[in-house]
């Protein structure tokens, strides 16, 4: 990636437990994290199953590990105009369930004891790709155009999904791409302000992407604190009603608002 294709990036984002979890007294077992580099941005975010014994500490081994292995990849090769982000996502879903693996190692327990989805983005100057696995959604603004990036995963049965965990997770993790200058990523608590369903296919719900986009745009010129933003809106009695289940919305966006 050149120098010359820099741009300024923003990168917010909220976990919250769901209804749920709170009237168990339970903590949020969802994740996320990003990175910011001079031609990037980096944005993961995980779901741990309730499931799983300790879903929510393999939802945060694998968004932190995630996001530190594509960062030292990507900074590996900065000046590789050519450089393969698909390759990049790969490797680093790849680490972040290596580094899941050799904690339950650690720990005398089996991986699935960690389950986790995995829904990871790059933004540059070239657009976006994604790498993703399990439910969630992730959807992209460019200029004033919203479309899907990557849905839900699809699965066989009721309160099934597919985990990074899992034995065959390479053959169910899906890559898409696209253009975009800002994107928005959720675990299934809150992916229904992210997409609908119409006519049996998801559907971007514009009316709530373009205004929160445009709001924290608005936001990072008055010096607000984003990710309190994106917090106090995860506890608002609309979104509590989208699902009982833990809540986690990340946004990453260009800061000039250029469409790439």
């Amino acid at each position: 990636m050149s120098s010359s294709n820099a741009r300024s990036y923003i990168a917010c984002g909220a976990s919250v437990a769901g209804t749920r979890h709170i009237q168990n007294q339970n903590p949020c077992e969802d994740a996320w994290a990003k990175a910011i580099l001079p031609c990037a941005l980096v944005i993961a975010v995980a779901d741990g199953l309730s499931s799983a014994e300790f879903g929510g500490k393999g939802a945060e081994i694998a968004v932190n590990s995630c996001v530190r292995n594509a960062v030292e990849l990507l900074r590996t090769d900065e000046e590789d105009e050519e450089q393969d982000i698909i390759t990049v996502i790969r490797t680093a879903a790849g680490a972040g369930r290596e580094k899941i693996g050799e904690h339950a190692i650690m720990n005398e327990m089996d991986i699935s004891s960690f389950a986790t989805t995995l829904l990871m983005t790059v933004l540059t100057p070239d657009g976006v790709v994604c790498g993703h696995i399990g439910d969630g959604a992730c959807v992209t603004l460019s200029e004033d155009v919203v479309s899907l990036l990557s849905v839900p995963g699809h699965a066989r049965y009721a309160n099934e999904t597919a985990v990074l965990t899992g034995k065959n997770w390479d053959s169910q993790f899906r890559i898409s791409s696209g253009a975009a200058s800002a994107v928005i990523c959720a675990t299934d608590g809150c992916q229904g302000a992210l997409v609908r369903r119409e006519n049996g296919s998801y559907m971007p719900y514009s009316p709530f992407i373009v205004p929160l986009v445009r709001s924290l745009e608005q936001y990072t010129k008055e010096d607000r604190d984003l990710n309190s933003e994106i917090f106090d809106l995860l506890h608002s009695s609309r979104m509590q009603a989208l699902s009982s289940d833990d809540k986690t919305l990340a946004v990453g966006f260009c800061l000039s608002g250029e469409s790439f």
